[in-house]
């Protein structure tokens, strides 16, 4: 008697878990074309003396697949910084519109990749150093790479971690130099 209540209260644990995976399962098969997402997190900006602050990032990307598990990816990224102290402090945000190539390694349902490319950053912000207070917009050109892992939920979602690190080639030293941020991306496969 024991053994057959301990089989009936096993049953919709395993019903559940097999319920959660089956769609996972579903998303090792599903051969895509693209995907189109966004992803929040937050990051830091430099200038080339250093940290002009943290802040948020937001962004929105569309890629297609070219060849086997490379595609080309087209994003929108928008970092903010916010740094304040007693002599110098600075805020602001920079917008980098990119192309890059995105490479994906092996089909199940948690694919690991790297991406590279080259983006244009357009930034606007303002910096206090003691009282002395500059407003500045720029756009420059820079390259970015970085990486992530996206698993695949059901046929079509994908979410995970993202990182992405951007070398820019400003014009004027008080503009940002470097930037990165850490988030999570969600996509929708097609």
């Amino acid at each position: 008697m024991l053994q057959v209540e301990a089989r009936v209260r096993v049953l919709p644990g395993a019903a559940l878990i097999f319920m959660l995976f089956a769609p996972t399962v579903n998303g090792q098969t599903h051969e895509s074309r693209g995907a189109a997402g966004g992803l929040f997190g937050v990051g830091q900006t430099w200038d080339d003396e250093g940290s002009i602050g943290t802040g948020a990032v937001i962004g929105g990307r569309v890629e297609w697949r070219v060849f086997g598990t490379t595609a080309v990816e087209f994003s929108i990224d928008v970092l903010s910084h916010d740094r304040e102290g007693q002599f110098f402090e600075a805020n602001g945000h920079t917008a980098f519109t990119g192309v890059s190539l995105l490479h994906r390694f092996g089909s199940s349902a948690a694919q690991p990749y790297v991406l590279g490319g080259l983006h244009l950053a357009t930034h606007s912000g303002s910096t206090r150093f003691e009282d002395l207070r500059v407003e500045r917009t720029s756009t420059d050109f820079g390259y970015h790479f970085g990486g992530g892992i996206g698993f695949g939920v059901g046929n079509r979602l994908e979410i995970g971690p993202e990182v992405r690190f951007y070398m820019i080639q400003p014009e004027n030293g008080s503009d940002p130099a470097t930037a990165y941020w850490i988030g999570g991306r969600l996509g929708i496969r097609f």
